[in-house]
């Protein structure tokens, strides 16, 4: 079940841009974009694999989304290893 929100969004819908607070957004400069890195969605492939009893229990008890979870653990690994690669 979500959470109402407590979010008066009539109110927000009728704010004109002017009345909108933004002094505490900084500033985007080109100096901003020289340093951007464009980060695009890794494309995930369904697959079977085996997986000990305990281990899915784990990420089970842990997470409703337990499957992110081990992709995220596998992707540290790779990462750590990757690293270990380059610097050697």
């Amino acid at each position: 079940m979500k959470k109402q929100s407590k979010t008066d969004w009539k109110a927000i819908d009728a704010l004109s841009d002017d009345d909108i607070d933004y002094s505490d957004i900084p500033e985007v400069t080109a100096d901003m974009f020289k340093n951007m890195v464009v980060l695009l969605p890794d494309e995930t492939k369904k697959i079977n694999i085996r997986v000990k009893n305990r281990t899915i229990e784990f990420f089970k008890r842990n997470s409703k989304h337990y499957q992110t979870m081990i992709n995220a653990v596998l992707d540290a690994y790779v990462d750590a290893h990757q690293k270990k690669k380059i610097a050697h």
